[in-house]
């Protein structure tokens, strides 16, 4: 038998699998779609309901093929692996769950730990077809080499705006980290390409899977900027989970922020972990027992409360209550109770037999118990506390003793607390949502949270997310190479102490599949001194890494993007802020209409133009990187952090456009290929990969 006959047979066998998992699909969407079941009373009939629309909901909300893989077992039956479990009538298993403990081999069987496999198969299914099957030989060392041809064949389709679930190229490293349980918060370091963003959003959904009390608990997904949040918006729902929350990181607080320039020194200041340590001093400085005995007069007797008494009551209100307002109504009412007890105790005369409940109420309403308890422990609202941290030089400098320079103090004053009824600066939002949690908090919780792009939140913007999430059950995605925020935190030890979470595991993901090796290494030349080691590309870029220089700067850019969008896909052009103005009017000027992403909130999916805060996390088919210099120049998002960011934001082709002369290390990389004019850079990329 030919070898083409072979295969003519393996499709038509997986096709006939496919059509048999279409109609049990179709007849478990038409059970759950027909006659509402009956329970035995009403709360049954609400549950049994809630029960049919939940898996409803499930099996209609995820998209993709029913099955897109196989793995055949030494010593078990051939499963096919997809996005649900599908039964036929006689409740047979036709498709695992792709989440399920049964398709863990299928992701983590490599040629050194086969996990019982025989044979693993990868099937390209569009629809209601089978278009085509590869085989991976798990015993040959090459074996593995088939997922990352699937991966690459994935990245040549040109991205449509937003980002894709990854499902079916899940590699053993990102699964082992996707399953993997965790006490506390799992910190996930990715270099440009390896996958961490895919890593969080599948984790979500795998935790969600395994436990299904994490539903009703909720799943939080924070990003850095409305842009990011939109680009990946769609990869949950894409699996099924259309119940897990997914906000920009300063949507979390109910305060908002506008994106107006702060010196840098200020903004850093404000970022800094050890603002959380002065807000609480200044909180808990405001309690203070008194000095000298108090008289709190009853009718005709009275208890005199001495300062130790006092004292000791603060204590214990603080051991027993975690905020400020709670320890405060704890204290007031054990310090009522007490002095109600000692007048009980001394009662006579008209006072004897007085009722334990009008005792309270008398001693309550006396002028000296308030005077004693609000003095003692007075009131503070988280707005005032957050203003605590602008003014009156001598508490600060008492609160900031061991923990501020006298400068920095200065500095605190110098850019004082936002006007009366102004907005707040951005680097405000965190410092107020601080106050609140420790004043008086108020707001949601979460079973778990995945914070992505967390290199460049600061601790304060990172401590947001964290009190958010129940025992810091927590995925936190990164690579500190890209750090621009409060820089003098070098390691992710650092800035998860710095952001209050105690117990964490640090894993890395070391293959960048995405970005090209050779984009990788030219970014390698200005990474950030202190930078984790770089990860290990699987292939070069189809186009060099060109660099053109010239008079006109818009314009040159205008002529590259067009050339990129027509010749190779999406195009993000990453600019520093002093140049995007006049780009965005040259693009516009060039045809290339609605390209300002963060005005839109979201990519186009064509040509978009983006700042260095709004580009993190994104990925593009082509990248224009717009004059290094004024990027390494920009704060706080610039820098070596934000250059090495641009550098990396490309699958296949990248362009450097510069007026300036290029940093030394950049320009002498033997990854970049420097062009004489920019219609020889349009020319090149029109003319096809090579």
């Amino acid at each position: 038998m030919s070898a083409d006959t072979t295969i003519d047979l393996e499709l038509a066998a997986e096709q006939a699998h496919l059509d048999r998992t279409w109609s049990a699909y179709e007849r478990v969407l038409r059970a759950l779609s027909g006659e509402r079941g009956a329970g035995i009373d009403e709360f049954a009939n609400e549950a049994l309901e809630r029960m049919r629309r939940e898996r409803l909901r499930l099996y209609t909300a995820s998209s993709g093929p029913l099955f897109f893989g196989r793995i055949d077992e030494a010593a078990g039956p051939r499963r096919y692996i997809g996005r649900h479990a599908i039964a036929d009538e006689a409740n047979e298993l036709l498709v695992v769950n792709w989440r399920a403990p049964a398709a863990e081999p299928f992701y983590a069987a490599t040629t050194r730990d086969h996990r019982g496999l025989t044979g693993r198969r990868r099937l390209d299914v569009e629809d209601r077809r089978v278009l085509g099957f590869v085989d991976e030989a798990l015993s040959d060392a090459e074996g593995n080499s088939v997922l990352t041809d699937a991966i690459v064949e994935d990245i040549t389709r040109r991205r449509v705006g937003e980002m894709r679930q990854i499902v079916s190229t899940i590699t053993p490293d990102q699964y082992e980290l996707i399953a993997r349980g965790v006490d506390g918060a799992l910190v996930v370091q990715g270099g440009p390409g390896t996958g961490k963003t895919a890593v969080g959003l599948h984790r979500a959904a795998w935790l969600l899977y395994a436990d299904p009390a994490l539903a009703r608990a909720g799943v939080l997904v924070v990003g850095p900027n409305d842009v990011f949040i939109a680009y990946i918006s769609q990869v949950l729902p894409s699996l099924g989970e259309t119940t897990v929350e997914q906000r920009p990181v300063a949507a979390l607080a109910p305060a908002r922020g506008d994106r107006a320039p702060e010196a840098t020194d200020v903004a850093t200041l404000k970022g800094s972990g050890r603002m959380a340590q002065l807000l609480e001093r200044l909180l808990w400085a405001r309690v203070a027992p008194p000095v000298q005995p108090v008289r709190i007069p009853l009718r005709r007797g009275g208890v005199t409360v001495a300062p130790d008494e006092v004292a000791r009551l603060v204590a214990i209100a603080r051991e027993q209550t975690r905020s400020f307002q709670s320890g405060r109504e704890r204290f007031r009412k054990r310090l009522a109770d007490r002095v109600a007890a000692r007048a009980m105790e001394g009662a006579r005369g008209v006072m004897a037999g007085t009722p334990a409940s009008e005792m309270m109420k008398m001693v309550r309403g006396a002028k000296e118990f308030q005077k004693l308890a609000t003095a003692t422990w007075p009131r503070v609202t988280a707005e005032q506390l957050f203003m605590m941290a602008f003014k009156h030089r001598p508490r600060l400098a008492r609160a900031a003793a061991g923990l501020l320079t006298d400068d920095e103090v200065d500095l605190l004053l110098r850019s004082g607390p936002p006007a009366p009824k102004g907005a707040l600066r951005h680097s405000d939002v965190p410092l107020l949502d601080e106050a609140r949690w420790l004043a008086d908090p108020d707001l949601r919780t979460y079973g778990h949270v995945v914070v992505d792009e967390a290199q460049n939140l600061t601790p304060m913007e990172l401590r947001m997310a964290a009190r958010r999430a129940r025992g810091h059950a927590m995925t936190i995605l990164g690579d500190i190479a890209q750090r621009t925020a409060d820089a003098e935190l070098q390691s992710w030890g650092e800035v998860v102490a710095a952001a209050g979470v105690r117990r964490f595991e640090l894993a890395e993901l070391a293959v960048s599949y995405r970005v090209p090796d050779d984009f990788l290494r030219l970014a390698a030349t200005v990474a950030p001194a202190g930078a984790s080691r770089m990860p290990r590309g699987v292939r070069e870029a189809p186009w060099p890494a060109v660099a053109v220089a010239t008079a006109d700067l818009a314009g040159a850019v205008a002529t590259v993007t067009r050339a990129l969008r027509d010749g190779v896909g999406s195009v993000g052009v990453v600019a520093a802020e002093v140049h995007r103005p006049s780009l965005a009017a040259a693009l516009a000027a060039a045809g290339i209409a609605d390209a300002d992403a963060e005005a839109a909130g979201h990519l186009s999916g064509a040509a978009d133009l983006l700042g260095l805060q709004a580009v993190k996390g994104l990925e593009f088919d082509a990248v224009v990187v717009v004059e290094p210099a004024a990027i390494l120049a920009e704060r706080p998002d610039g820098g070596p952090g934000g250059l090495f960011t641009a550098l990396t934001r490309s699958t296949r082709a990248l362009a450097i456009v510069h007026q300036a002369p290029l940093p030394e290390a950049l320009a002498a990389a033997p990854e970049l290929r420097p062009v004489g004019d920019v219609d020889a850079v349009a020319r090149m990329f029109a003319a096809g990969a090579g």
